[in-house]
């Protein structure tokens, strides 16, 4: 399987992080409509704003020092190309012109579990904007993918990104200890967390309606 870099499979970020201030974003609702759709190559410059967000990254398992427009251009086009084993959706929040982030689900079509991916880079905090996201990744690779089964690596840390997926059904399943190195600490611990269609289907029910 080629390497990806740590922007190509970043896992849970922070639900509803602080835009960086480059465009302005408007008040959303109190339940605002959210859909995924593929990308776009002029998904470009939302997917630059994400990853220089400082907030947004500030959770990501893996990070580097910054992320150019080029970069981003090259993460879309990958992110587009359907050819492989990898899908990247871009989340869509009425009243936003652009795509506010991005689920992915790595590892398609083998006899193992795909992997689930989220980065929420703009202002969408405490509207649901996440789990909805979320739930309809999750939604697509057991009913569209046939995935017996999706797990993810989370952050020890990163409490809201656990909270997410626990109110979806998931199971903390086991922790690979001092897995994240740091470089302005010691190094975090890493936790795996999964679910089953049964699982999800309950949990999620008033998102799948």
């Amino acid at each position: 399987m080629a390497q990806r870099s740590s922007t190509d499979r970043s896992f849970f970020l922070t639900i509803g992080t602080s835009c960086d201030g480059e465009v302005s974003v408007p008040a959303v609702a109190a339940q605002p409509q959210v859909t995924l759709r593929p990308f776009e190559a002029g998904d470009a410059p939302a997917v630059h704003r994400w990853f220089n967000n400082p907030a947004a990254i500030a959770s990501l398992m893996e990070q580097r020092e910054g992320f150019s427009l080029e970069e981003a251009e090259g993460w879309t086009r990958r992110a587009i190309d359907d050819s492989g084993e990898d899908r990247k959706f871009a989340i869509v929040v009425d009243g936003y012109e652009e795509p506010v982030g991005f689920t992915a689900l790595y590892g398609l079509f083998r006899q193992t579990a795909p992997e689930l991916g989220a980065l929420i880079g703009d202002d969408v905090r405490g509207k649901g904007v996440g789990r909805r996201a979320e739930a309809l990744t999750i939604a697509k690779a057991f009913d569209e993918y046939g995935a017996h089964r999706v797990y993810g690596r989370i952050p020890a840390r990163n409490e809201v990104a656990k909270k997410t997926v626990a109110g979806l059904g998931w199971k903390h399943e086991g922790t690979m200890r001092a897995h994240l190195a740091r470089e302005d600490g010691p190094p975090d611990d890493c936790e795996v967390w999964g679910v089953l269609p049964d699982e999800f289907r309950a949990a999620a029910a008033d998102l799948l309606e």
